[in-house]
């Protein structure tokens, strides 16, 4: 080793000891960095432990984390690899984090590949204004551990939680909401205007009334249903007939056809 990189080495690890946190059990080598006056990822490639009195955390694969070092990895991670991390990467965050290069990618690939949704969230949520424990509250909503479920969970908002897996609208409504009786008898006589129902010029249609072509789609289907519900009152008078010329009065296809 070249006696630059030796003294390389005795500077951090001088530096890191001194800037060790007994409570965390790990270094703050943002200080580090800046006191050498040196890149975070060069400190941590000339750290040697075993020239260090920093003796490495062990932890064992069923052992949960602090909120803080889970914190503390990911921000790592992705700050310094946003690409796809090597083994020497991983051998870096051990040193970052002062645990087993192994454990951390344990534990990245387990904070990676769970997802919260919104109902999970809300049943998490209910567990905790009930008084739950984290393990309890594993053992009944999912399979992961609780530490990684705690730190998904104070970290999504509520806002955030609902943009996760927000189900799709059948129809996106223009926002025209409100529709005219002049309008609905409107959308009816152009709809008399296609063979049953079918090879409808939504287009056409959309640009005569003032609305989007979903939002003439949806409100022939709430047409349809009012139509329906009004002749199954009907059916149940035998004075009337249970029969409509209305062009919206039809046996829909399988598929709406734009």
């Amino acid at each position: 080793m070249h006696r630059s990189s030796l003294e390389m080495r005795n500077r951090v690890s001088y530096v890191a000891q001194r800037h060790y946190d007994v409570r965390r059990g790990r270094c703050d080598w943002e200080t580090v960095s800046h006191a050498l006056q040196e890149p975070l990822l060069a400190c941590l490639r000339s750290f040697d432990a075993r020239h260090s009195q920093i003796h490495p955390r062990r932890i064992s694969g069923d052992t949960e984390w602090a909120l803080d070092d889970i914190a503390a990895l990911k921000q790592f991670t992705e700050s310094h690899f946003r690409t796809q991390m090597t083994s020497d990467d991983w051998v870096l965050a051990g040193r970052y984090m002062n645990i087993a290069h192994s454990d951390c990618i344990a534990k990245m690939w387990t904070l990676n590949t769970f997802q919260m949704t919104p109902q999970l969230y809300s049943q998490i949520a209910e567990f905790r204004q009930a008084g739950l424990l984290w393990p309890t509250i594993c053992s009944k909503a999912t399979s992961c551990s609780p530490d990684i479920l705690r730190f998904a969970y104070s970290t999504t908002s509520k806002d955030k939680v609902q943009k996760l897996r927000r189900p799709k609208a059948q129809f996106r409504i223009s926002k025209h909401q409100h529709w005219t009786e002049d309008e609905d008898k409107h959308l009816t006589d152009l709809l008399s205007q296609f063979d049953n129902g079918r090879d409808i010029d939504w287009n056409y249609i959309s640009k005569t009334i003032g609305h989007s072509k979903n939002a003439c789609r949806y409100r022939r289907i709430l047409l349809m249903r009012s139509q329906k519900s009004r002749e199954a009152s009907q059916s149940s008078s035998p004075d009337m007939s249970t029969k409509s010329d209305s062009p919206l009065a039809y046996t829909a296809p399988k598929r709406l056809r734009a």
